[in-house]
């Protein structure tokens, strides 16, 4: 069962008033209020079988209304699509997520409005849904008695722009309903036309701005190619020897540098503990030797008895403890002085094997050479 009553939401009169003619045009029923405030009062006590809500309204905004009437269970069942001039995508898919079915974009033209018709259609004969009886409100005509001047002119206004309103209606809105159409048709021609006429512009400038490739250069056969390496190669190699020649007499040179220094380092060492070895035996043999001396003459005092005798005893142990003394000194110059003998022979033997290292190391360089 097809679509007989239909709600307009809209605060302009005159959007609502085009609707309502196509509508009309399509054979049904059409209501207008201005606001979402009125289009929920409406439906407290009425029912359509669609609604054509606007989104742009004082107060309440047309999605706002939307779920309202979605969430009621009285009128969820009522089928809804915004008529707004908004048609983008993210407002389409806001739409339907609020509960509308689609967007009617304004100005309305028959096709569009047709295809919304038939979605409201299917939806209608979906919910199964009587159509709803609507009489038309019977409006009392007011006479003219007992009514002031105003009233009159209240009275005479409103009359006076429904005729106005209805002159619209019936002359003015289908034509501009076919310049509508015209004019988006012209539109949609004359953006084929300049898309067209952009790309063969495009195309010209490109093709005039094209040049062949340069051709290619041919290349060298393999034995050209060898001819031109081999020398560079050699020039290479022969770098590469000498460069690292250079660093190998470098490192050989470091490297008997150093075993030089740690063998005299160890020889010096070695000097040192047999040196200070020595001395310390030649200092403790010649204590020994005093000590013996001093109690040879003891013993040999407490031996004799007279005065004379130990005068004299005295005198030679005076005499034997300073020859004593003596050797000792003695013993110990001559310790001292075949320590500096012999290491003084250590140092040359030691600068004797480090002038043979480095004599090695520079054999070595010269035959790796």
């Amino acid at each position: 069962m097809p679509v007989r009553h239909v709600l307009v939401v809209d605060d302009s009169k005159s959007a609502r008033l085009m609707l309502r003619k196509m509508l009309q045009g399509f054979g049904m029923t059409v209501d207008t209020v201005d606001s979402a405030e009125e289009a929920l009062s409406y439906l407290r006590d009425q029912h359509p079988d669609a609604i054509f809500m606007d989104h742009t309204m004082p107060c309440m905004d047309g999605l706002t209304a939307v779920r309202q009437i979605k969430n009621s269970p009285a009128t969820a069942s009522i089928p809804v699509a915004m008529y707004t001039s908004k048609d983008e995508p993210s407002y389409q898919d806001e739409a339907q997520a609020a509960g509308a079915v689609g967007v009617l974009s304004k100005p309305a033209i028959p096709e569009t409005l047709g295809a919304i018709l038939e979605r409201f259609n299917v939806l209608f004969d979906a919910a199964n849904l009587p159509p709803p009886s609507s009489p038309e409100p019977v409006t009392a005509t007011p006479t003219a008695e007992g009514m002031t001047a105003d009233q009159v002119g209240a009275i005479a206004l409103e009359k006076a722009e429904q005729v106005f309103y209805e002159a619209i209606e019936t002359q003015v809105l289908p034509l501009i309903n076919d310049v509508v159409a015209k004019l988006r048709q012209d539109v949609e021609t004359s953006q084929q036309e300049t898309c067209a006429r952009i790309a063969g512009r495009i195309c010209a400038e490109q093709l005039a701005a094209w040049q062949p490739p340069e051709p290619r250069e041919v290349q060298p056969s393999e034995a050209a190619l060898r001819t031109q390496m081999l020398p560079l190669m050699e020039q290479r190699l022969e770098t590469y020897r000498r460069e690292a020649r250079a660093d190998f007499e470098e490192l050989a040179r470091e490297v008997a540098g150093q075993v030089c220094q740690h063998q005299l380092h160890d020889l010096s060492n070695r000097l040192v503990r047999q040196l200070s070895l020595r001395f310390a035996e030649a200092t403790q043999k010649a204590g020994l030797d005093a000590r013996e001396a001093a109690e040879n003459v003891a013993r040999e005092m407490v031996s004799r008895a007279t005065t004379a005798a130990e005068a004299a005893a005295t005198q030679a142990a005076v005499s034997q403890a300073d020859a004593a003394a003596a050797a000792a000194e003695q013993t110990t110059r001559q310790l001292w002085a075949d320590a500096q003998r012999d290491l003084q022979r250590r140092i040359h033997l030691a600068a004797g094997w480090a002038a043979a290292a480095g004599v090695g190391a520079s054999v070595l360089a010269y035959v790796l050479r």
